[in-house]
């Protein structure tokens, strides 16, 4: 039940669903899981804004803090997992 409660998914999930509960909003858990679990592309997605960010109706500034925010969620999910990973072959041994 410990291991649950410290995924990352199940403390965002409680986060944004306080937060949805406070301010009413049902789709909010929802957008956040979905987030972590596509992080990746976000990540992807917020590089080409940044690298084709002269064309695009968004301020450039913009495409860069998107990239630095997924960048910093992408890397703490990456090393989440790795932590995760390391946890198990250290039990499997």
């Amino acid at each position: 039940m410990s291991e649950l409660l410290k995924n990352p998914a199940t403390i965002v999930s409680g986060l944004f669903a306080t937060i949805a509960a406070v301010f009413n909003i049902p789709f909010v858990d929802g957008l956040a899981l979905y987030a972590w679990s596509n992080i990746n592309q976000l990540f992807y997605i917020s590089s080409l804004l940044v690298t084709v960010g002269e064309r695009l109706p968004i301020p450039m500034e913009w495409g860069t803090q998107a990239l630095v925010i997924t960048g910093v969620v992408l890397l703490v999910k990456l090393l989440w997992d790795a932590g995760n990973d390391l946890d198990d072959a250290v039990d499997d041994s």
